[in-house]
């Protein structure tokens, strides 16, 4: 088997303090203190200490009508310094010029006569004066307006009368909370009871489970309800997001059980799964076919037919598609009716000149890749070949294709776009350093892992390489990338670094390091639930991330 390939090895806070100022003061002054004082009767203007904040400052008049002034400040001549040259207001801190103040006669009088002037006003002149006011108001006014305020202007309000999502009505509270995540929409939860019901809506969790990182594919998210409706009789959608969730975390930890088949006795080449079996192509140059139903570690059925390794499968509900470095491609009925001890070789195809690499089956049609440097398109029914695809110019290791498009991967370090209908090539994507060993696409990337360790995305219709994971970038692999498949949000990967890795395919971000197997790993497939892979080692290994 073809185990070439290069073997590379290879984390202030501001601590400025609050802004004070330090007076400069004779040596018969006394230093300062943060602690709040009361004020003291003094020939001076009375001003509140503005650094403090306090709406509600203690004055003390002299008898005589005298003046105040904070203890918190140093004379020097005629001039006061203090701390409290600074006010903190919205959050920030501004310098201001503190004002004089005038005597308590003149103030008792000059204030009747506002409020004469006041009271003459209409309307409109009592809201321009107040603007006016608040225009030159700081901090303390406008703590002392709130405070008297609060409760004339809830005075007669219901209750929960600043709830907006208790007065709105429910289809608009429902919208608001639809935009939220699901750790923001668990603490809506908390609020009260009614935040709680709003929050626990299934329409909520309904789309919450079809958000990308949360959807599972069709067939799974479909058994999934059916278990909840035929026990429940309905679907509680917030019980099947918990599911969900409890799965994504296993993912994103690495926390599975792992199970190990044994009974090769060459090293695993290939792998496929389904609900209830798992089926393994090796070396030795047997198919076998595993039941996951059971607790037994043995196969229940052993292929034999190939005269050489077996390289490539696909299994698609009872048919079983292989390829063998035999260079024949053959069909295998599966049915659980024939009983596994008469399962038997339907089709078989001949056509390539050398080791036929990889497969893939859909549409009706089988598509191959050979060492022969070609891809050639079959008909799954008769065998028949529908068209031989060449361009590249050594050996195809690895193909996908959709209804549009076939993209293989080869020894010559490219990537081919190929049309379906007609078999032209499309684009070639160059970048790798060495062979092209398995890719993935979808309709707007491919994903590719390569001999010269590295996985790379590509933008399908650009051709442009945009992201690449090794281990100098992404704690990559250090050792040739054996294959690789990807979903909606992950990309699943294995090496022969004895290691598979999980990526997040939005980010590149490597997740999690899966360790297992003592050699390296060449196979893979993976679901929802589970992650199926193989080894040189022998064994094909398990890993249920449904079961924690």
């Amino acid at each position: 088997m073809d185990r070439t390939g290069p073997l590379t090895s290879s984390s202030n806070m501001d601590r400025a303090g609050p802004l004070t100022s330090s007076p400069t003061s004779s040596s018969s002054s006394s230093t300062n203190s943060a602690v709040p004082t009361n004020c003291t009767t003094s020939s001076n203007p009375a001003v509140p200490n503005p650094s403090l904040l306090l709406p509600n400052v203690i004055r003390q008049s002299s008898p005589g009508g005298g003046k105040t002034s904070t203890d918190n400040s140093t004379k020097r001549g005629n001039v006061e310094t203090g701390d409290d040259n600074f006010l903190v207001k919205f959050g920030k801190r501004k310098r201001f010029r503190r004002p004089k103040g005038v005597p308590t006669v003149t103030f008792h009088a000059h204030l009747k006569t506002m409020l004469e002037w006041y009271e003459e006003f209409d309307d409109s002149q009592k809201n321009d004066m107040l603007k006016q006011l608040l225009s030159v108001s700081n901090s303390p006014q406008m703590h002392l307006l709130s405070s008297l305020m609060a409760p004339i202007l809830h005075a007669s309000c219901p209750h929960n009368c600043t709830d907006i999502l208790y007065w709105l009505p429910p289809s608009i509270s429902l919208e608001i909370l639809g935009y939220l995540d699901v750790n923001s929409l668990v603490e809506c939860q908390r609020v009260n009871k009614y935040w709680y019901r709003l929050s626990s809506d299934a329409k909520l969790w309904r789309t919450m489970c079809n958000k990308p990182f949360y959807r599972l594919s069709a067939k799974v998210a479909t058994k999934q309800v059916d278990i909840f409706n035929s026990t429940l009789g309905y679907t509680p959608w917030k019980q099947v997001f918990v599911e969900r969730y409890k799965l994504q975390q296993n993912w994103l930890h690495g926390t599975c059980y792992v199970r190990t088949f044994e009974g090769h006795t060459q090293g695993i080449t290939c792998v496929q799964f389904d609900d209830y079996r798992i089926v393994s192509g090796s070396s030795d140059k047997t198919i076998k076919v595993w039941s996951t139903r059971s607790n037994s570690p043995w196969a229940g059925l052993t292929l034999r037919g190939h005269s050489g390794t077996v390289r490539c499968l696909h299994l698609d509900n009872n048919q079983l598609v292989s390829g063998s470095s035999d260079c024949t491609i053959k069909v295998w009925d599966l049915a659980e009716g024939v009983g596994w001890s008469r399962s038997r070789c339907t089709v078989t195809m001949v056509g390539h000149s050398h080791t036929v690499r990889c497969l893939q089956v859909g549409l009706g049609v089988v598509v191959s890749g050979s060492y022969d440097h070609t891809l050639k398109k079959w008909k799954l029914s008769t065998g028949e070949c529908l068209g031989t695809l060449r361009g590249h110019l050594a050996a195809v290791l690895s193909v996908q294709f959709d209804s549009e498009r076939i993209v293989s991967g080869s020894c010559d370090n490219t990537i081919k776009v190929w049309s379906f209908g007609t078999g032209d090539c499309l684009s070639t994507l160059a970048g790798h350093n060495n062979a092209v060993t398995c890719i993935h696409f979808d309709h707007s990337r491919i994903v590719s892992g390569s001999l010269d360790t590295q996985i790379r995305l590509w933008d399908i219709k650009s051709g442009r390489c945009i992201q690449t994971l090794d281990w100098a970038n992404a704690e990559g692999h250090t050792g040739v990338v054996r294959c690789l498949q990807a979903d909606t949000w992950r990309i699943v990967s294995a090496a022969d670094d004895k290691t598979l890795k999980v990526w997040s395919l939005e980010s590149g971000k490597r997740l999690v390091t899966l360790r297992e197997h003592t050699d390296g790993v060449t196979c893979l497939q993976f679901n929802d639930l589970k992650i199926v892979s193989g080894s040189y080692d022998k064994t094909v290994k398990l890993w249920d991330f449904s079961k924690s």
